[in-house]
């Protein structure tokens, strides 16, 4: 079987399921009529939707590359931690309010978009994923830099965090094409 093919097979499948019908209610609530009759209120949320994800993923970049041993030697991983922490939060809050409001925008093209749930898989084990790799460094950052104690399998989850968001980015851009 294809990709093709696949998606194709997808698609029909979420189509037999309700939420078809909850899409189509969605698609008549208030707010979503707003956002569709407006012709900035899409395009606008759709740019803070990317620059969230581009200081989320930019600010664990750094974090991992860190980790890693690839950059930001010349200083602590508590102070790269400290550093890019608040910004890791800021992102993905403003990331989760846009990606809902751009939910409510078009909803029957996302929920019936095989993509779309392939994309929130992706996201789900990311954010999993990120929160035991965030206790795991918080746990070992004091005694990062004097032993090598457990440093392999944070640095298993830097790298696998790297590519989980790069999925979750590719997901979101692969939206817009798939067929419908």
């Amino acid at each position: 079987m294809s990709i093709g093919e696949f998606l194709f097979q997808m698609t029909e499948a979420i189509r037999q399921t309700p939420i078809v019908e909850f899409s189509l209610w969605v698609s008549d609530w208030p707010f979503a009529l707003w956002l569709q009759s407006h012709f900035l209120a899409i395009p606008s949320f759709q740019t803070l939707h990317i620059l969230a994800i581009a200081v989320l993923f930019g600010s664990t970049l750094m974090l991992n590359l860190r980790v890693l041993g690839v950059s930001g030697k010349d200083q602590t991983l508590p102070q790269i931690f400290n550093r890019y922490q608040p910004w890791i939060k800021g992102g993905a809050l403003v990331l989760i309010t846009t990606g809902i409001i751009l939910l409510i925008s078009e909803p029957v093209r996302n929920m019936v978009n095989p993509i779309f749930w392939i994309k929130m898989g992706a996201l789900l084990v990311t954010i999993v994923v990120s929160f035991w790799y965030q206790a795991a460094v918080r746990g070992r950052m004091d005694k990062w830099d004097v032993t090598p104690d457990g440093q392999g399998s944070i640095k298993a989850g830097a790298v696998a965090l790297i590519v989980l968001w790069m999925l979750v980015m590719v997901g979101g851009r692969w939206i817009a094409y798939a067929p419908v």
